[in-house]
């Protein structure tokens, strides 16, 4: 097997692009469209104690939901010592408890899964979804050490 190289772009998007998300999902109408894929994550800082909000692309199945980011990334890291969650989806607030996985083997199943169902965000990751509609497993298991998957139980 060929061992891939895959670089996760450093990237970020611009600072008012958070600001933009914000308000589009706040818009009756854009919020129902729109929602389908992009929700509010709602967590408490582990250190501030203050909330914060964060507009994350997301995948939703079997009742829980898959968010990614990109490891230099650092909001991911109040979930080991604060897992309790907000979600806004599509309109509706739910509640669940976050796990953060960093190359773990078992969460290479869901990184994929989000990719494939969340095609405009592979290439946010530097991978491309095949014209089958799926990710080469080597690619995601390069990508795998570079990205944090965020796998929520929700309550």
């Amino acid at each position: 097997m060929t061992e891939r190289v895959v670089t996760v772009p450093t990237g970020k998007p611009p600072g008012w692009m958070n600001t933009m998300m914000k308000l589009l999902l706040r818009t009756p109408g854009v919020q129902s469209w729109l929602g389908r894929s992009v929700a509010f994550l709602t967590w408490t800082g582990r250190r501030s104690g203050r909330r914060y909000t964060t507009p994350v692309s997301y995948y939703r199945s079997d009742g829980d939901v898959t968010v990614l980011t990109k490891r230099f990334r650092s909001w991911w890291r109040n979930f080991a010592e604060q897992p309790g969650v907000e979600l806004r989806l599509a309109g509706e607030t739910v509640r669940g408890e976050a796990r953060a996985s960093i190359g773990e083997e078992s969460a290479l199943p869901k990184l994929i899964e989000f990719l494939e169902h969340n095609t405009r965000d592979a290439k946010a990751y530097g991978v491309e979804i095949g014209d089958d509609g799926q990710l080469d497993e080597r690619d995601a298991r390069a990508l795998l050490p570079q990205v944090v998957v965020v796998e929520i139980t929700l309550d």
